[in-house]
């Protein structure tokens, strides 16, 4: 019965909230909008006033630089992941959106929806500030979002044994 006790606590590793003070705090406004490929589909819901037939919107937002505080972490193995909260200012329906993503070097690419996390490194923390760079993609469903809304993505580690 112990060691049952024990794999049980060495599974549920503790992720603690990672500082991104030290990233640039910029506004990065996104244009929605379709792809090529979705317009004809678009238009021909608009035209039939099936907007629950209208296919997911989606903005571009390129070259984000995040600086995580992980001096804490130095030397040690483990894993961060990237997450977005439950609700958001905005979004009535956090299922109508999900945040996709590529990053530079070491980072994973990926994506989350609300509620989520996703994991974007798994290795040894080499720096007291990590930093990344993540080339964003937005996508909207188009009910239950209004005209402006705030995505703000944080960061969790959980260190490995």
């Amino acid at each position: 019965m112990a060691s049952l006790v024990f794999a049980a606590t060495a599974a549920s590793a503790q992720r603690v909230r990672l500082d991104d003070s030290l990233s640039l705090v910029d506004s990065h406004p996104v244009e929605l909008g379709w792809s090529q490929g979705q317009i004809d589909a678009a238009l021909q819901a608009l035209v039939v006033g099936a907007d629950d037939a209208l296919p997911p919107m989606s903005g571009r937002i390129p070259g984000v630089q995040v600086r995580l505080d992980t001096r804490a972490f130095v030397g040690r193995t483990a894993r961060i992941y990237l997450s977005l909260p439950v609700s958001m200012s905005g979004v009535e329906n956090p299922a109508d959106l999900e945040l996709r993503w590529e990053a530079g070097g070491v980072f994973l690419p990926g994506s989350v929806r609300p509620g989520q996390a996703t994991l974007v490194f798994e290795g040894v923390v080499e720096q007291d500030v990590t930093s990344v760079v993540f080339d964003f993609l937005l996508l909207l469903d188009n009910a239950g979002i209004g005209h402006s809304f705030t995505v703000e993505p944080f960061y969790e580690i959980e260190v490995l044994p």
